[in-house]
This record gives C-alpha cells, structure tokens and sequence, in this order.
C-alpha cells in the first residue's frame, strides 16, 4: 500500500476503516455512540496499572469486592489515552493498598472502547491467578465512571528502570528474566485465546520483588484460536506488525511481533523501527528490515531475527520461543514459581511508595469518584482538592448519553 498521507491522517483513516470491519462482537458496542474517530495511542504514553501485596484474594469475585465508599485515594500514578486517572488507594476498613484506574464512560462510548473495557474485566478475572499477570481485585461502576481496582506494582514500569539503567539499555542476562517472564504471560494468554496487543515496556510493571507483572488489557481480544482473524487498528505505533499495519487481518502472531520488538529495544534501548512520520515508519515496519548491532550474542540476534519475521506464519510462537537456544539456561519450572531471582530490585519505602512512578504523575490533582446515586452510602471517595463529576467544571459541556445499555454487563 502506499504511504504518502500525512502523519496524522494515515493513522486517522486507517482507524476510520478499521472500525467500519470489525467483528459483529466489536461492532455492537459502538452502537450508542457517534461517529468520532480519533488516533488510539499515537504516543508512547504511560498508563500504570500497578500492584499490591497479596492480600485481597478474591480477585475474579469483581461484583462481590470493593466498591466506591470503600476507597481512599492517595495520589494519581498515572494517567492515559482511555485512563481518565490512575490513582494509589487505600481500603478505609482494612487499609489495604491497591490502584483504581478510572475510565470515563462517555469517552468509552465516543471512541468506540466499550466492549474493550468490558473484555478488559473479563481478561483479568480469568487470569488474575497468573504470576506475571496483574491482579484484579474489584470492578465497579458509577454514574459516569467504570473503575478497576488492581493490585499495586510498587516498581513501576520496566520502561522506567530501563530508561535510568545505564546506556539506557539492559545486558543479555537481565533482558532474558523479563522476557522469558513476559513471554509465560503470553504463552497462557495465547493458551486461552486471548491476543494481548498493546505489549511494550511501558505496560510491563514490576512489583516490590521485581517480579513483572503484564497490566492494562484494554486492547486485548478473547476467543482468538489458532487461524483466527480480527481486523482491528490498535496499539502502539512502533509495536504494530506489519499484518496489521496492512490491515490484513491478525491472530495471536501479532503479539509475537510486539514480543520481538519489546526484547530489540530491552537490548538496544531503542525500538527496531521508529520514525517522526506514521507514513514512514508504517514502511519500515512492513518491509521488516532489521539493524542488529554487531554486539549481539549469536543466540540473541537469532531469537529477534525468528520474532521479526514479517510472514506471520514463520514467526516464533510463544511455545516455539520458549524453546529457543537464547533460553536454553533458564529453569521454566523455577521461573514459573518465582524462584529465580530478579536481577533489579525496586527501591520501595512503605508499601505506598510512589518513588518508580513519574512525578508529573503523583503531583498532580486528584479526582473524586462520585459513588452512583442509587449507593446506600453517602460517603463520597476522599482526595484531593480538585473533583471531577458528571456536569462539573471538569466536564464542560458534555451532552447526556443514556449509558445504561451500553454498560449493562460491566
């Protein structure tokens, strides 16, 4: 195809088009909603999902966890294209520490994200029991918010700790504990038909221990077996795969892709292909042409070469790459049970420790989340203050949208 619309408008149309295929599934959720399309990530931002120690263990029993008027919240962590905020909390009664991450409802709706969140919470009650998989805790909606509540990963983004190691980039040994760790988290999601498609160091988090832990699957996709197709335009730029970017239809190779190209810039510091221009950089990716510094071990140079393979159905799959010579020292069993020990330990003080989250982040003003009127309590969520509600001065002029369908099985 070709590439000579400007940056923007590439990604624009190729969203616009994306919408109008998607499956039946996708389809229905964007039926209350207009016709705006806007670009879906097209900067690498932060959305921190992060963790807690284990002690809410009933994660999947979302309807029957925490609520609104259980919740103090401490400070913003993070905040994203969908993620209206990403707020550290408190449980009033047993002080547990947790993170709500708040969706507003109508910007759901409008950028046609509604079965995505609704998958999102269906993703993490099936796999919340994964070690490298980020717990769910509690979902729960209010008026004009949906709200996840999730464990707390102390460390921060991957993407952090690579950023303040030294050259910005990690040695072979440090990049195979996370990958090795984030490919187990594939591999079971790859098992249960679920096609992850956001994956990049920014949403790979570490817990106190140094344990990754694979968060926000907004993007996620279920009931993706073996030779099955879906055609939507979502994720990162620099971490689409060429069967996507030619909208060619994509299964669960896609993510194998992303994989190749999370384990390039672990080792580089940099993604396998990056350009300004959307255009440009759609071309490079789909012509598949690789830089490999002559640093490289042979094993790790053969491992990206099997991942970045622009045919689909010569890529790696994740049993495949598990069984590649790069990992042929690693333990799976040990790594598995989190016997192996990780190679960077967090700094956490206390078990709020914000000191691995951006300060542009945990500076920032706090929002309330307004329990929905028909809550028994009358007890609003504490913060900061500045609140945001529906019809308040943070939401000016919003028009009113009936969002009783649309999230009747969140």
């Amino acid at each position: 195809m070709p590439f000579t619309e400007p940056t923007n408008a590439l990604y624009k149309r190729l969203k616009d088009e994306a919408f109008q295929e998607r499956d039946a599934e996708d389809h229905d959720a964007v039926n209350a909603a207009d016709e705006q399309s806007e670009i879906e990530n097209s900067e690498r931002h932060s959305i921190c999902t992060p963790t807690k120690q284990p002690v809410m263990e009933q994660s999947g029993q979302s309807d029957q966890g925490i609520g609104p008027n259980d919740i103090l919240l401490l400070k913003v962590i993070g905040r994203g294209t969908f993620a209206q905020q990403v707020a550290l909390a408190r449980h009033r009664h047993t002080q547990d520490i947790f993170v709500v991450k708040t969706l507003d409802k109508q910007h759901l709706v409008r950028r046609k994200q509604v079965r995505h969140t609704l998958t999102e919470k269906k993703v993490l009650q099936n796999l919340s029991g994964h070690p490298f998989i980020v717990k769910l805790y509690s979902a729960f909606q209010t008026e004009c918010d949906v709200n996840f509540v999730l464990e707390y990963c102390q460390g921060g983004e991957l993407f952090f700790h690579l950023q303040h190691h030294k050259a910005q980039k990690f040695e072979e040994a440090t990049m195979a504990f996370y990958a090795a760790e984030v490919l187990s988290a594939l591999k079971t999601l790859h098992e249960k038909g679920v096609v992850y498609r956001d994956l990049k160091p920014e949403n790979v988090l570490l817990d106190a221990q140094g344990h990754i832990k694979l968060a926000d699957f907004g993007f996620a996709k279920q009931e993706m077996m073996p030779k099955c197709k879906t055609f939507s335009f979502c994720g990162s730029p620099e971490y689409l795969s060429p069967e996507m970017v030619a909208k060619a239809g994509h299964g669960i190779e896609t993510d194998m892709w992303s994989y190749g190209c999370f384990c390039y810039e672990l080792l580089t510091g940099l993604p396998p292909f990056q350009d300004d221009n959307l255009s440009t950089l759609f071309q490079k990716i789909t012509m598949g042409k690789v830089w490999y510094p002559p640093d490289l071990s042979e094993k790790a140079s053969s491992l990206l070469r099997d991942l970045l393979c622009v045919d689909p159905s010569k890529r790696l799959t994740a049993a495949d790459a598990m069984n590649h010579p790069f990992f042929s020292d690693l333990d799976w069993e040990k790594l598995q049970n989190r016997q192996v020990s990780p190679p960077i330990r967090p700094e956490c003080h206390g078990c709020d420790c914000t000191r691995n989250f951006d300060d542009g982040f945990t500076t920032s003003p706090l929002k309330f989340i307004k329990p929905h009127p028909s809550s028994k309590s009358k007890t609003d969520i504490t913060c900061g203050p500045d609140f945001g509600s529906c019809g308040s001065a943070e939401h000016p002029k919003k028009q009113k949208v009936d969002f009783h369908d649309a999230f009747a099985e969140f």
